[in-house]
């Protein structure tokens, strides 16, 4: 990411695990989802089993593991990219659209990963479910709000936030009708 501004300075020892909602693009398909991160962390030190226990961590279920991933759906191979991104110890996470092509109750285990996660976390999404989960504690988090190429800090949680466009959505209907 290149600033539109001033200097931007980063630690050569800082990891940042990106999820981009194209991740297809980023996984080699006609490998397996075992060989795919024994061939992206080779010096992990893990083993196949160790490989395999981490994919299931991610919820995918075992007789995936060592099937090509051109063959999984959209929410196995997004498991497969949160596997290797948790591999790389990442101390930022930076999600855009993470929730894409994930169920309800995928949605909810990531929600829970998130909350658990001890380093930074930036989430760009629409999904109303996870980020009411994510957001709900302004201690912890902070809605940011991008518009005309600005970036404004929301004073207020995403619920706040959601009923504020809500009622100008409202108001903006109201007045069409008039």
């Amino acid at each position: 990411i290149e600033p539109t501004m001033g200097d931007s300075r980063r630690s050569q020892k800082l990891r940042i695990g990106r999820y981009a909602q194209h991740f297809v693009d980023v996984l080699t398909l006609d490998v397996t989802p075992v060989m795919y991160l024994m061939e992206k962390f080779p010096d992990s030190g893990y083993r196949v089993e160790q490989m395999r226990a981490k994919l299931g961590k991610f919820g995918l279920s075992g007789h995936h593991h060592m099937q090509p991933i051109v063959k999984l759906s959209g929410g196995q191979k997004a498991r497969v990219v949160f596997a290797a991104i948790s591999l790389s110890k990442p101390h930022i996470l930076l999600l855009d659209e993470p929730t894409n092509h994930l169920d309800m109750q995928s949605v909810d285990a990531l929600a829970d990963a998130i909350e658990t996660y001890e380093g930074g976390v930036v989430i760009i999404s629409h999904d109303s479910r996870l980020l009411s989960r994510v957001c709900e504690d302004e201690e912890r988090s902070e809605v940011w709000i991008v518009e005309d190429g600005q970036l404004e800090t929301y004073d207020g949680d995403f619920e706040d936030y959601r009923d504020e466009l809500v009622k100008e959505i409202n108001e903006e209907l109201d007045e069409d009708d008039e």
